[in-house]
């Protein structure tokens, strides 16, 4: 027993010696551009060190991590090492071929190899890897990506990715589960995916992109809450490729639950010294109103007012949090808002992700918070709004992610994508007044990344020629302060109306700040030559006194007040606006002007809104000159249907010219509604009616002018279109109030806004 174990650790002893052997020299060959001195501070060995196996098979993986060598050999004999390697190649030049619907400068950004970049096969099928996402990410899911090497000199490759991009990868169709008290269609209309249909060859939305169904699962989320069905989920959205790869079937199970409405909303605050003097105004603020539908619009508005509120007074670390209470029995949620004080958390960062063109400072500049302040949801939420209506991103999320190590701190992480922000628009048409239009513009809303819009625009119709072009900054030296400026050239026949002709050439500098979110007012400078031409031999003495030249130096104002939930689209809400304008500072044609409009929106069923406009406008003339003829108002067409532009007020006896007046009226009722199109094709029905009422010119004389001073109406139908060229409207309208003079128009069409 004894001699075993001793015969044993002989054998270890011996075993241990033989396998570990001084280290007296180390050889390195191989190495054309890698210094040795670097090989040997990754291998940390030095002379006098003891080596074994295992030593050497450490510094061979070693070597291999590096990334520098495709072949790497280590040996030891008698105390000697020796090492060879093969170097990897450098990177020379990366190219890509096949790639036209993605450039070139795009595909760099997501490669690893760069010129002077050390090539391994792993990291250039790493590359292509995420190419591949790339061209995935844009719908293409039938591309392919090869890298490939072209060997050159003095140990170079030039990488080479083959791309073959297939075509784009649509989606064929969405089908819906489980829903019944919305059709698919009314579904579909709400998604930002849209099935792939001849009629959109422009879009970029009929590609699939599993973060825009992740987006698109929280639009039905919204779509649903804020038509009252509280227990609304979507319990799947699967994508399947179909089998020639040529398209997507998107299948969304979802569960829909109840219509509910609201219950007698409570607010309840526990905040040190805090007093419930302030309950009645509180209350005020809450916009969920008992026995309306359950709207979670509502609930997150009233959340922003309260936290709006309890800042202003004093109260930084604010959390207040809905707590839902729901009566199956009743169909009702009651809504108690708990305002009690949140952790004191700050911004520590807000870092902005996917604005590849846009500057950072464009969308922070649309926040209503900022790094260092105290952490506001409701804020954070209006600051989301605010990016999504700047209209340059396709997608915008808000994720907030804690601070390691430290509680007090949050960042922000804003990831957005982008979309065209720039169109080349060109279109003809026809209008009942201006005969056949043809239109063509170049406007760039986001130019350079900036935020700025150029705009370059041009109109030639049978009656009008106009020409334009504009700059506008909407943050001019980085203030909340709009500034622009026009230049503008328009030539007018007004021959069948008013027997003359008249052009306008100048120049407007515009400047617009807010003084709170609905409360807006404007400035403007503008300095034009008008020039009332061509006038017929057998025109009126009025208009043949007026023939000429005159230069007007304006400068106006406008204070405008806008609740709509939607600028775009509005189904509720008002706006409200006072513009003014004092000519005569300079020039030759001296006037003053005021102008108010008013309208008022409601939702009277699922897309069917009614809208009420009242506008009024008066102008004098100053230091006793009349006002001139193309200064005045002329009722008719857009700003009274039923009636040719001009066709109501005032008009000489003798040769029917119309005058115009010195101040007008109008008020107006429409209800526009769904046709059954899907919504994409942006077309709605319509009824309205409209009245007038215009005064007369300073010049009056009963015996050379016709004037009658009854209101004019009129009642009609037709059609809004948005169209790719821009609103459209089709009206027929019959006049049921007028007089024999008034000169009538029932079919109505033209470009133009939607009131």
């Amino acid at each position: 027993m004894k001699k075993s174990i001793v015969f044993l650790l002989t054998g270890l002893f011996f075993s241990l010696s033989v396998s570990a052997e001084e280290l007296t020299d180390i050889s390195i060959s191989g190495t054309a551009r890698i210094e040795n001195a670097t090989i040997l501070n990754y291998l940390r060995l030095k002379e006098g060190d003891d080596v074994s196996a295992s030593d050497l098979d450490a510094a061979t993986k070693t070597l291999f991590s590096t990334g520098l060598f495709s072949d790497v050999r280590v040996k030891m004999n008698k105390g000697r090492m020796t090492i060879t390697v093969v170097e990897n190649p450098i990177v020379h030049t990366v190219y890509f071929e096949g790639n036209k619907k993605l450039d070139d400068d795009v595909l760099k950004t997501e490669v690893r190899l760069k010129p002077r970049s050390v090539y391994t096969q792993s990291l250039a099928q790493g590359d292509a890897d995420r190419l591949l996402e790339l061209y995935k990410r844009s719908g293409r899911f039938g591309a392919t990506v090869t890298p490939k090497i072209i060997e050159k000199d003095q140990n170079r490759v030039d990488v080479v990715f083959e791309i073959d991009e297939g075509e784009k990868t649509v989606v064929k169709k969405i089908n819906f589960i489980g829903n019944k008290r919305f059709s698919a269609s009314d579904l579909k209309d709400a998604l930002m995916t849209k099935e792939s249909v001849w009629y959109r060859f422009f879009a970029t939305t009929d590609t699939y992109d599993p973060d825009r169904l992740n987006y698109d699962k929280e639009l039905l989320r919204r779509f649903y809450l804020k038509r009252g069905y509280v227990d609304f989920e979507v319990k799947s959205a699967v994508a399947e490729l179909m089998p020639d790869k040529e398209g997507f079937i998107i299948t969304i199970e979802v569960f829909e639950g109840e219509k509910y409405r609201f219950d007698r909303p409570e607010i309840k605050v526990s905040l040190p010294e805090y007093h419930d003097k302030a309950q009645t105004k509180l209350q005020q603020l809450i916009t969920v109103k008992k026995n309306n539908l359950f709207n979670v619009d509502q609930i997150d508005e009233s959340i922003e007012l309260l936290s709006n509120e309890f800042a202003d007074e004093g109260y930084a670390f604010v959390e207040i949090i809905p707590e839902f209470i729901k009566n199956d029995q009743e169909r009702t949620v009651q809504i108690i808002f708990r305002v009690q004080e949140g952790e004191k958390v700050f911004i520590n960062q807000i870092n902005i992700f996917g604005n590849n063109r846009t500057k950072d400072k464009v969308i922070r500049r649309e926040f209503r918070i900022k790094e260092g302040d105290p952490f506001n949801a409701a804020k954070l939420r209006r600051s989301k709004q605010r990016v999504e209506d700047l209209d340059y991103f396709e997608r915008v999320d808000f994720k907030t992610l804690p601070v390691l190590g430290d509680p007090s701190r949050t960042n922000i992480e804003v990831s957005v994508a982008e979309k065209s922000t720039g169109a080349f628009n060109i279109g003809v048409g026809w209008s009942s007044y201006d005969g056949l239009l043809f239109e063509t513009g170049i406007v760039e809303r986001n130019i350079l990344g900036t935020g700025n819009t150029v705009n370059l625009n041009a109109l030639i119709s049978q009656k009008e020629t106009q020409y334009l072009i504009g700059l506008t900054d909407p943050y001019f030296m980085d203030k909340d302060l709009l500034a622009g400026v026009d230049i503008f050239r328009n030539t007018r026949d007004n021959e069948d109306s008013s027997s003359y002709n008249y052009t306008t050439i100048g120049a407007t500098g515009r400047l617009g700040w807010n003084y709170t979110e609905a409360f807006r007012q404007s400035v403007r400078y503008t300095l034009r030559q008008d020039d009332v031409h061509d006038v017929d031999e057998d025109a009126s003495i009025y208009i043949k006194d007026q023939e000429g030249k005159t230069v007007v130096s304006l400068i106006g104002q406008e204070i405008s007040y806008d609740k709509r939930d939607s600028r775009i689209n509005p189904t509720e809400g008002y706006y409200l606006s006072l513009g003014t304008d004092i000519a005569g500072l300079g020039g030759d044609t001296k006037f003053f002007r005021v102008n108010v409009m008013g309208i008022q929106y409601f939702s009277v069923a699922e897309e069917v809104v009614l809208s009420l406009r009242g506008d009024g406008g008066r102008i004098w003339g100053l230091d006793g000159q009349d006002v001139r003829v193309n200064n005045r108002y002329f009722l008719g067409d857009m700003s009274l249907r039923g009636f040719e532009y001009g066709g109501v007020g005032a008009r000489d006896r003798y040769t029917g010219d119309a005058l115009g007046g010195n101040w007008y009226v109008t008020a107006s009722a429409e209800l526009t509604f769904p046709l059954g199109i899907p919504r994409e094709f942006g077309i709605k029905g319509k009824v309205f009616t409209d009245a007038g009422y215009i005064g007369k010119p300073d010049e009056f004389n009963a015996d050379i002018i016709e004037y009658s001073s009854s209101i004019r109406a009129a009642v009609g139908t037709g059609i809004l279109w948005q169209s790719p060229m821009g609103l459209i409207n089709l009206d027929f309208a019959f006049p049921v109030l007028k007089e024999k003079e008034d000169e009538t128009q029932v079919f109505r069409l033209n470009f133009g806004k939607a009131f």
